[in-house]
């Protein structure tokens, strides 16, 4: 696993470098400043291999802030909010088999730095590197459920290949790797009984990683406003956590992890932009 994030590092630094010796000046394509807010959809799956497992759909909303500047740089600043019900297919903390729903949101913001390369017949590629941070709160219901707080920061590393085809239409594809920094599960195992103390497990540098793709087609109405669609594809393989000790009245009871885990996003979203 650790091999695998340093090698995408290493790629993603020599491509950084590739490519700024390849780069030549011309008229920007893009404009300056435009904001997108929309609407976001998505098919959500989480799995424990051998413990549990969630899945179901999540809606929300999504927006950015986009800069490109006449010195090629290029900022970016993301936020979004998915809520809904899952289902939950696993068992209690004794291994009883267990199901049940569950109310959950995932809170993401991000922000990206890159450098624009305009070349021939109307592209625009954009390596960028940023910092993430993701929040999942996963309350499970039912006999034995308790609420989950999920943290991650990771550091996104990527490109994005955009090309103009007209005086209304562009469409480009987004390509990231995930460096994860750090992250922090916390169990509220105080829902399942008062005596209970609740667990945090943290979770390392280089302990996963993530990857995503997305397509981008952007439709032009008028002189300042769009439509833009954006369906995407987002995959999480996060590794065991340390080791941490659960109490019962600050007396310690038995020693535990956060199993290595699996999240998977297929969603769409739609933007206004402006």
């Amino acid at each position: 696993m650790k091999q695998f994030f340093k090698a995408g590092l290493v790629s993603i630094i020599l491509l950084f470098s590739f490519t700024y010796v390849w780069a030549y000046d011309q008229k920007p394509l893009l404009p300056v400043h435009t904001f997108k807010a929309g609407v976001e959809s998505l098919y959500f799956k989480y799995e424990e291999p051998a413990y549990m497992q969630e899945d179901g759909a999540l809606f929300g909303f999504s927006g950015s802030y986009i800069y490109h500047g006449n010195n090629h740089l290029m900022l970016d600043a993301n936020v979004s909010l998915v809520f809904g019900e899952l289902d939950y297919d696993g068992q209690t903390q004794d291994g009883t088999p267990a199901k049940a729903d569950t109310e959950d949101s995932i809170f993401e913001t991000r922000g990206l730095i890159g450098i624009d390369f305009y070349l021939p017949n109307n592209f625009v590629f954009t390596p960028f590197v940023g910092i993430g941070y993701r929040y999942w709160n996963d309350d499970i219901g039912g006999s034995g459920g308790y609420e989950r707080e999920i943290r991650y920061l990771y550091s996104p590393l990527g490109a994005r290949f955009l090309q103009v085809i007209d005086a209304n239409w562009s469409w480009g594809l987004n390509l990231e790797y995930d460096l994860f920094l750090s992250g922090e599960v916390k169990s509220h195992l105080s829902d399942v009984h008062p005596a209970f103390d609740d667990v945090e497990n943290d979770q390392d540098f280089g302990d996963g990683y993530g990857v995503g793709f997305s397509v981008m087609i952007n439709r032009k109405i008028g002189d300042r406003f769009g439509l833009s669609f954006e369906p995407y594809v987002k995959y999480w393989d996060i590794d065991k956590s340390n080791v941490s000790y659960w109490t019962v009245q600050d007396i310690p009871f038995a020693s535990g992890i956060e199993p290595a885990n699996e999240t998977t996003a297929i969603g769409l979203r739609v933007y206004f932009t402006f």
